[in-house]
């Protein structure tokens, strides 16, 4: 889909672009179809399936009428949208209009004219055995992460009690890090704290990236007395 209020890595966020909420926001302008010509009533109110992540984006730039509004109080968003790039392939070209994800960002980001959509994307699953101990002891060793929302209908390979909706490893995202694993490992430390932080139910992955030659990495200094 908090753009899809989507996304959102911590480390590499400010060396590449600036990330609102992750991969799963982008907030902002650029012209949408509010009326998604072609979209069937009932693929709008598809839920999504095993494996498959809602991802999100809002944009205070919609129009200010539609022939097919959201419902009240949020009639002047359009009900549906194009699918903006998202961190996964989506597997539907129509964003529909989310009521409570449009609730919350209004609430964070005031005076609140935000219009959220989201849809289904289809998250790369991968096999927690072939994740990599996370130990950055290289010189150009990053530790890196990744969120995204917990999965609705929950994972073909689920993390343990109490974040069974969430993949137990993924393939992240190649446009959210330096460089990315075939396995990233669920972080239960960062998903704990973003859901006490944002009270999103998130899913947040953590593995050890290189960076790219000539980079300079400025590594804290252990402090003497």
């Amino acid at each position: 889909m908090e753009m899809p209020w989507f996304g959102r890595t911590r480390s590499r966020g400010a060396v590449l672009f600036a990330v609102g909420w992750g991969m799963l926001v982008a907030c902002g302008g650029g012209a949408s179809n509010p009326e998604a010509p072609g979209a069937p009533e009932a693929e709008l109110q598809q839920p999504c399936g095993v494996d498959e992540v809602r991802e999100y984006y809002c944009d205070d730039l919609m129009p200010l009428s539609s022939s097919r509004p959201a419902p009240k109080p949020y009639d002047n968003c359009p009900a549906a949208a194009d699918v903006r790039h998202g961190s996964f392939p989506a597997v539907s070209r129509v964003a529909t209009f989310d009521t409570a994800f449009t609730a919350y960002t209004r609430k964070r980001v005031p005076p609140g004219h935000s219009c959220c959509y989201g849809w289904c994307a289809k998250v790369t699953v991968a096999d927690p055995s072939q994740a990599k101990a996370l130990a950055c002891q290289d010189a150009a060793g990053l530790p890196e992460s990744f969120c995204m929302r917990e999965l609705e209908a929950g994972s073909s390979t689920p993390a343990a009690n109490p974040f069974e909706r969430c993949p137990g490893a993924v393939k992240p995202p190649e446009a959210v890090a330096f460089s990315v694993p075939s396995s990233a490992l669920l972080d239960v430390n960062q998903t704990s704290q973003r859901r006490r932080d944002r009270q999103l139910p998130d899913c947040c992955y953590a593995w050890c990236s290189k960076a790219p030659t000539g980079t300079v990495l400025k590594r804290s200094q252990p402090k003497t007395k």
